[in-house]
């Protein structure tokens, strides 16, 4: 532990204004957190396993500048005595579908390793409800130290949105939920420094649990909006028109709409943290587990519409997949639904291939299925639009293969039925 000089029953130092703040974990939460508080003035020590994950902050920040300064380390030992550290680890889910904590554990770890008495220690990963006053107050409440009096603890969940320039932590006001008033007044004394709103909750697991409910909501109506997908275009409706105009409507509607089902970090992940405590509470939702069922399945459900279209056998059919990342315009892969779509097709026999004009180099999980750089060169059975990017020209792709399957409702049907809706 650093000597801070101070004995156990010593009055807490009094915190600089601006001070020293840490940032562990450096990928699409934690980055721009870094540069959002040295922007504000903060010496900031971005700490991230990834040397690819240090330099990309580096290069950011010698790109914005600031009056505060970042620095970014894959040594824990190089981290100083900060007086405000941040967790930004990813919490994905395991191989059997359980939330997975072992970034957060170790972050703690680290924190409590290197921070002296009268720091804080703020969560903004997303986890489960009691994670807080669990695990992370477990962690600091060593060798005699307690929350509230020798070290302080918040939650603020992130709410970044990839790929939206608007967004960003200034921008997107912050939920704050502490265990205690001296751990709320002290994170609200750094957060109301990078963020423009902050809106305080009367408990940690309030700031977690309305963090779950904003992406359990999401996934809900995405699974929703999949499902009557199929339901409009057998009626022979348009599903994007169909939600535009219901989204006149001026309240008690929100626009979702269709797709190849919600992939990424948060949406297919999150509910699944919600449901694992309603379950050990004894009231799991029924209308989640079909939800994250229906998301899971529906890359599968449109592999079965391609192959219907052919007999119901996809042996041999060369089809191309169009667009590949989770989302449109952002190069992630995390839980991105072509990925799935394009392993199914192989099990199914087909000879996919697949083309990305947002991603550089092929990652190593399509290393097996060949990429085109044009789909119209593919020389495919049909086309499936998986991700629809801003560089793709729809009416091109509409032109690229004999049938093309459409799960956003984005390219318009043409008369000789070659564009389908799925």
């Amino acid at each position: 532990m650093p000597d801070t000089g101070l004995r156990p029953d010593a009055p807490l130092p009094a915190l600089a204004p601006a001070g020293e703040v840490v940032v562990i974990g450096l990928g699409y939460v934690g980055r721009p957190l870094a540069l959002e508080a040295a922007a504000a003035g903060f010496a900031v020590t971005g700490f991230d396993l990834s040397p690819a994950a240090g330099a990309a902050a580096d290069d950011a920040f010698r790109a914005t500048g600031g009056p505060g300064t970042l620095r970014t380390t894959a040594d824990p030992a190089g981290l100083p005595p900060a007086t405000t550290w941040l967790v930004c680890v990813p919490t994905p889910l395991d191989a059997a579908g359980r939330p997975d904590l072992s970034a957060v554990r170790a972050a703690f770890a680290t924190c409590r390793a290197r921070m002296p008495r009268g720091a804080l220690a703020c969560l903004v990963s997303t986890c489960q409800p009691g994670a807080t006053n669990g695990l992370c107050r477990a962690a600091l409440e060593q060798e005699g130290w307690r929350v509230g009096r020798d070290v302080f603890l918040a939650v603020s969940p992130e709410r970044e949105n990839p790929g939206d320039a608007r967004g960003g932590p200034r921008r997107i006001p912050r939920l704050l939920g502490a265990p205690d008033a001296a751990s709320m007044a002290r994170a609200r004394a750094f957060w109301d420094r990078v963020t423009d709103a902050v809106v305080p909750v009367s408990s940690p697991e309030v700031a977690e649990c309305a963090k779950l409910l904003e992406n359990t909501y999401r996934l809900v109506n995405v699974a929703l909006i999949d499902q009557l997908h199929a339901a409009f275009a057998a009626l022979g409706v348009p599903t994007r028109e169909v939600v535009s105009a219901a989204a006149t409507k001026p309240f008690g509607f929100a626009p979702f709409w269709p797709g190849l089902g919600a992939g990424g970090h948060c949406i297919p992940v999150d509910p699944a943290y919600l449901q694992q405590e309603a379950r050990a509470a004894g009231a799991p939702s029924r209308l989640l587990d079909l939800a994250l069922a229906g998301n899971e399945a529906r890359p599968g459900r449109v592999a079965a519409a391609v192959a219907e279209a052919f007999g119901g056998s996809l042996e041999g059919r060369r089809i191309v997949v169009a667009g590949v990342t989770y989302k449109p315009d952002v190069a992630d892969l995390r839980g991105a639904a072509p990925v799935a779509l394009l392993q199914g097709l192989v099990a199914a026999g087909a000879q996919a291939l697949w083309c990305d004009p947002v991603l550089g180099e092929a990652p190593p999980m399509l290393d097996d299925i060949p990429r085109v750089a044009d789909p119209a060169d593919a020389q495919a059975d049909a086309l499936v639009l998986g991700t629809p990017h801003r560089a793709f020209d729809l009416a091109v792709l509409a032109g690229a293969a004999p049938l093309v399957f459409d799960p956003f409702g984005l390219i318009p049907p043409d008369a000789a039925g070659r564009v389908r809706a799925v």
